[in-house]
């Protein structure tokens, strides 16, 4: 029997850049009427691992919850992110590969901070340091953005990135940041989850170019894309849907929230300016059969 309830398989929480803890991200998904929500942090499974599935508000509501990840692939321009749904949390080979990005995030953040106190004097207390060192979640920009505001640099985490952060983290970060994204499929493969292409605009490629590229991952092991993101337009949606269904993707969707103060314009659930509304996906039929 169908009904009216939302899907979302893109989200995050404050365990990589988000605002809410997983507890409280499900509270919202649970109000905003959606039954199936994948938490999908960057570059992390400590978050997804603090779910009782046994606890009352999971059980009463019906919410499914899936286990997911996020990992940040290699790509010589533009952005490349990989969606693990459906995942084994307890994999040995994914966590050692989180427990190393950890190490090289706090590495990555700590470079950022001096670059930022070389080129316009922004000096962070040493205790605000060493919390964000020793808390329990990756690191990033938004991080060191939040301590901006703070510190009355900034008043949102996308100014502290505009003015500040993006010229840091260019001047600062390695070459080709984050995994290759055949060490990504391979990761997610072999921990029994599902790899999905995350918002495929970003790689800013045309279409022939993503398309040679794309064959190339589902030689790899790619299982599906992600036709539906807030960042998409509807004629990129209808793209994409065509690529799914050309090249037997799964079809995979979410809102990629955040939070007010990182994503402000994005709704879980319902995307931006409401754009998203999904109630059916492939990649959903293929994690919870019947």
């Amino acid at each position: 029997m169908k009904n009216n309830k939302l899907i979302d398989m893109h989200t995050h929480t404050n365990y990589s850049d988000g605002d809410l803890t997983p507890q409280e991200l499900i509270r919202l998904a649970i109000e905003r009427n959606i039954r199936t929500l994948a938490i999908t942090d960057h570059d992390t499974l400590e978050g997804i691992k603090t779910i009782d599935r046994d606890d009352s508000l999971i059980v009463n509501s019906g919410i499914n919850i899936i286990n997911g990840i996020e990992l940040t692939a290699k790509v010589p321009k533009g952005r490349m992110h990989i969606l693990g749904l459906n995942i084994d949390i307890n994999n040995k080979a994914l966590n050692k590969k989180m427990s190393d990005l950890k190490d090289n995030s706090i590495n990555s953040v700590l470079s950022i901070m001096e670059q930022i106190k070389r080129d316009y004097g922004i000096v962070f207390k040493y205790d605000d340091i060493r919390d964000l060192v020793n808390a329990n979640h990756n690191l990033g920009r938004p991080h060191i953005a939040k301590l901006c505001i703070k510190y009355g640099y900034a008043n949102t985490v996308q100014e502290a990135i505009d003015k500040y952060l993006v010229d840091a983290y260019n001047k600062t970060r390695k070459i080709g940041k984050g995994i290759p994204y055949k060490e990504c499929l391979e990761l997610i493969n072999n921990s029994g989850g599902i790899p999905v292409l995350a918002h495929p605009k970003t790689l800013e490629l045309d279409n022939e170019e993503f398309e040679n590229f794309l064959k190339d991952m589902i030689k790899c092991g790619l299982k599906g894309i992600e036709v539906y993101h807030s960042s998409h337009s509807k004629e990129d949606m209808s793209y994409y849907l065509s690529i799914a269904n050309k090249y037997g993707l799964l079809v995979s969707g979410g809102s990629d929230y955040h939070g007010a103060s990182v994503k402000p314009d994005i709704e879980i659930g319902t995307g931006k300016n409401n754009n998203l509304n999904i109630q059916h996906l492939t990649v959903v039929d293929e994690i919870i059969k019947d």
